[in-house]
């Protein structure tokens, strides 16, 4: 019915005085009105989800967190990330990124009874203790094409998964005790 409405629409203000030199656009022929829009493709008037790891890199990770440790404010940077070694991982279209472990990461920069408690960027993740200690799901940081760090968590293998995303991670919280 919209695409009806639509063609009408279009095919009325071609009518009203265009002096444009090429025809107003036509339905096609073989589309029946009413027709679902192809598998695959956005309906009319919808916004088709956007994935950023189609996107070609736009700038290198800005490696800058600002971290409270046990209420005390301090910022980690590009050499406090060079201390911590690189997980292997891979996205989920095999694309390498830099991947650190939150774990591996808290204990070599802060001490090895410390775990984060919660995760802020474009929302806020609180990460219980007991999720922080289950050994079968590894919290990860890594950069994205849009130079940014995101949060997530992999599985033993280093698959990622989508659950408890946080784009655009700005600040952790840790405690020690």
């Amino acid at each position: 019915m919209k695409l009806v409405a639509c063609g009408v629409f279009v095919l009325a203000c071609g009518a009203c005085g265009n002096s444009s030199s090429s025809p107003a656009p036509q339905p096609l022929a073989s589309e029946p009105a009413g027709s679902a829009a192809p598998a695959g493709s956005a309906a009319a008037g919808e916004k088709k989800h956007h994935e950023d790891r189609h996107d070609a890199p736009v700038s290198d990770a800005k490696l800058d967190l600002d971290v409270v440790v046990d209420g005390k404010p301090v910022q980690w940077h590009a050499d406090d990330f060079a201390k911590v070694s690189k997980f292997h991982g891979k996205n989920n279209d095999g694309d390498a990124r830099d991947v650190w472990s939150l774990r591996e990461m808290v204990h070599t920069l802060v001490g090895p009874t410390a775990r984060i408690t919660a995760v802020h960027g474009d929302g806020d993740k609180q990460i219980f203790a007991d999720a922080w200690n289950d050994e079968t799901h590894i919290p990860i940081l890594h950069n994205t094409r849009k130079g940014k760090l995101k949060f997530r968590w992999t599985d033993q293998d280093g698959a990622w998964q989508d659950t408890q995303v946080v784009k655009d991670v700005a600040k952790l919280d840790v405690v020690t005790k």
